[in-house]
């Protein structure tokens, strides 16, 4: 027999009773599994995110440049700086393109400080990345996954000195081309939740200010400083929160 000719039998013995519709050959619904299991990844269900974050920054040691001119002289003089452990705060925004991939704006608030006593010279620098990132990431078992990115863009560096001879203090900023990498493991806490910690690594070009000591009267004369900072890479730890919306 047909299965239309099935299908006809099958309404006829139904009209006796209440009508009863049958589908020849169909096939069950089931729930996509992408998203039947979307709870173990937040970013199945959202495209855009906020991410905040705060940790822990170690800056290698550098080599230090000071250019003084004063009109009839100039001199200079280098030393190695050592810096003090830091502080890197991070406010990210991004879009998840698919599971795997995500586009995201990278910026914040980098700190950390030296002393040089042979240069007489207390410093803090400040950096404000302004990165883009490119972010894969890797779904693991539950709610776990990891990822791993690469970020290129600028940085606005900002110098704060004191000169220990003349007490002389002064402030400058510049402005240079930044790159960076980072890999993190992420914990989702819901569809819209996360925690995960990273680490970081910010490099930029050398950065250098600018900086000019007056006197009154002219005596002694204007002096004009350069000071330049060959290398600029951070190690950061980072823990940071994501919500998705």
């Amino acid at each position: 027999m047909s299965t239309l000719a099935g299908a006809a039998q099958d309404w006829a013995k139904g009209s006796q009773g209440s009508t009863v519709w049958t589908i020849p050959n169909s096939q069950p619904r089931t729930q996509n599994p992408e998203v039947a299991t979307s709870g173990s990844h937040f970013f199945l269900t959202r495209n855009l995110y906020a991410q905040l974050g705060a940790g822990y920054l170690y800056q290698p040691d550098t080599t230090f440049e000071i250019f003084s001119s004063n009109g009839s002289s100039t001199t200079s003089s280098s030393g190695n700086l050592a810096f003090n452990p830091g502080v890197r705060a991070d406010v990210n925004a991004g879009y998840n393109i698919n599971r795997r991939w995500s586009v995201e704006f990278d910026t914040g608030l980098i700190w950390s400080s030296a002393d040089n006593p042979t240069l007489n010279l207390n410093l803090n620098t400040y950096t404000v990345p302004m990165l883009l990132n490119v972010i894969y990431n890797v779904p693991l078992k539950g709610p776990w996954s990891s990822y791993m990115g690469i970020g290129a863009g600028g940085a606005a560096s900002i110098l704060s000195y004191r000169y220990s001879p003349t007490s002389y203090y002064a402030r400058d900023n510049d402005f240079v081309f930044a790159y960076q990498a980072k890999a993190g493991l992420r914990y989702s806490l819901s569809k819209s939740a996360a925690f995960d910690i990273s680490y970081e690594f910010l490099g930029t070009t050398d950065p250098s200010w600018n900086a000019t000591q007056s006197f009154s009267g002219g005596i002694p004369p204007t002096t004009y400083y350069q000071l330049k900072e060959q290398g600029f890479y951070t190690h950061s730890l980072v823990i940071s929160f994501t919500w998705t919306f």
